[in-house]
């Protein structure tokens, strides 16, 4: 065999191969024996290989690769490639210049898959190599399978992520029929499809956030994030790096290496901004900005960040008025408002609160292992009467609080907690005659029922109906208790 000059390049390729990556082709020139031998060392480190030269001798032939074919390796040195393996494919490789990638290769001993790349040195082919890649079919099998496995967790926790950041409501979702829900649906609709910004008021309670995933669902966006923020849960401070990330070392006590901001997390999606109106006034600028240009930048930061995200805001505020006391900017809110949606309140759906009844004494049921049949006609008519300033929250509290306290049959009148009972007031003097003694009975039954379930302890009872003992001792007197036998 002759001797050959070292090549730099063959370094290069080398320390490519051992990484174990996937490369078109090895570049080098000339060889000695010496960088020969440092070939066969680290071929043999893994599950050994074999190099040939242009006109197919062999080169490189090492122990482990000579155990795999099952051949050994004296003598085999400067043999033609042929001559040792028949049936091999090295020559293909070094004649048409492309590589062979995982193929299988039956030695007689074992099964193998291995790889063969052309060898160039100066634009011009000078040989091959062949490695192996996997020794057995079951370790392939198994390679496989952790990859089938790598591939499922991948998709489980994109699915989990979809399930934190995603919408949980759609349209169909959004409780009522009424003629007010049914065209707030409607109204929503031109919504869906567009990037445009989406503005949705109503009072507090009234399910705008509803509408916000709604929205987000129904559009194409659909299997992007979902990002929620409540403006007015964000300390004032924290506004600007919580929307628009930061960078490591922007201000004191900031995470290392940064934090990415709620828009950087929707991108691609949408982003629910509830409470808009309680955004700084200085964050609102910056906010502007980023709808106009479709950039952010981190706090701290001087790169500008891409993103693509619809905007739904929501609130319970008068923009205007907060407009004129200059606590909201005005051309933010034309910004936001291309699209406005306005949720109605519960005493404007009047109609829709039996479904409501029906679907929070079943959530009750499941949550709080309550056995709630039904809600009684008079307390349905009485909610009917009500202004219901809290909305569907505020009928949802009720409901609940009224289904622990009867814990199982029908929800009547008895049942209610006092405190509602307390609030209802009207200034129609007819609705007052209606209901004076309607109230005036479910509250003696509710303190009378208390006053039992605690064997007659006033201070227990007190505490329980959510009044002071002082209190307690005037509705007993009021309601003929005082005398009442335990």
């Amino acid at each position: 065999m002759s001797h050959f000059n070292a090549s730099s390049k063959w370094d290069k390729a080398l320390r490519i191969i051992t990484k174990g990556k996937e490369v078109d082709e090895i570049d080098i020139g000339t060889l000695s024996v010496k960088t020969l031998e440092a070939i066969d060392t680290a071929l043999n480190a893994f599950d050994g290989g074999i190099v040939i030269d242009e006109k197919g001798y062999i080169l490189v032939y090492t122990e482990n690769y000579a155990k795999l074919a099952g051949i050994p390796k004296e003598g085999k040195l400067g043999m033609h490639v042929l001559d040792v393996f028949p049936k091999s494919r090295m020559l293909e490789v070094v004649t048409t210049g492309q590589p062979i990638y995982i193929d299988l290769w039956e030695t007689g001993v074992d099964t193998v898959f291995c790889s063969r790349y052309p060898i160039r040195s100066e634009g011009r082919i000078v040989g091959a190599i062949a490695v192996s890649v996997f020794r057995y079919f079951d370790e392939a099998h198994r390679f496989a399978e952790r990859l089938q496995s790598m591939g499922q967790e991948l998709q489980y926790y994109k699915s989990q992520l979809q399930k934190l950041s995603g919408a949980k409501y759609s349209f169909d979702k959004i409780i009522g029929n009424s003629p007010a829900i049914m065209s707030a649906k409607y109204n929503a609709q031109p919504m869906v499809k567009t990037r445009t910004p989406v503005l949705i008021l109503g009072e507090t309670g009234t399910g705008k956030e509803l509408f916000a995933h709604a929205i987000h669902q129904a559009g194409p966006r659909s299997d992007r994030p979902f990002i929620r923020v409540n403006c007015a849960s964000i300390p004032e401070n924290l506004a600007e790096s919580e929307l628009f990330g930061y960078e490591e070392g922007a201000f004191s006590g900031a995470r290392k290496g940064g934090k990415p901001g709620k828009f950087e997390l929707a991108h691609g999606g949408s982003i629910f901004l509830d409470e808009i109106n309680e955004l700084p006034y200085h964050v609102q600028a910056k906010l502007l900005r980023v709808l106009q240009e479709g950039e952010i930048d981190h706090v701290g930061g001087t790169n500008l960040t891409h993103i693509d995200v619809k905007v739904i805001s929501a609130t319970s505020a008068d923009l205007n008025q907060l407009i004129k006391e200059r606590l909201f900017r005005e051309d933010l809110y034309y910004r936001i408002n291309a699209f406005q949606l306005t949720v109605p309140p519960l005493r404007e759906r009047i109609e829709d609160i039996p479904l409501f009844c029906e679907y929070f004494v079943d959530n009750s049921n499941r949550e709080f292992d309550t056995a709630i049949f039904k809600v009684d006609a008079e307390v349905c008519n009485l909610f009917a009467r009500y202004h219901w300033p809290g909305n569907v929250r505020e009928l949802r509290n009720v409901l609940q609080r009224s289904s622990l306290i009867a814990g199982c049959g029908n929800i009547s009148l008895n049942h209610l907690p006092p405190e509602f009972i307390s609030k209802i007031e009207t200034t129609d003097t007819v609705q007052v005659n209606e209901l004076e003694s309607v109230i005036q009975q479910a509250e003696k039954g509710q303190i009378l029922k208390v006053l039992r379930s605690v064997g007659w302890n006033r201070n227990k009872a007190a505490q329980m109906l959510g009044i002071n003992r002082t209190q307690l001792y005037r509705k007993m007197k009021k309601y003929d208790l005082l005398s009442s036998q335990k």
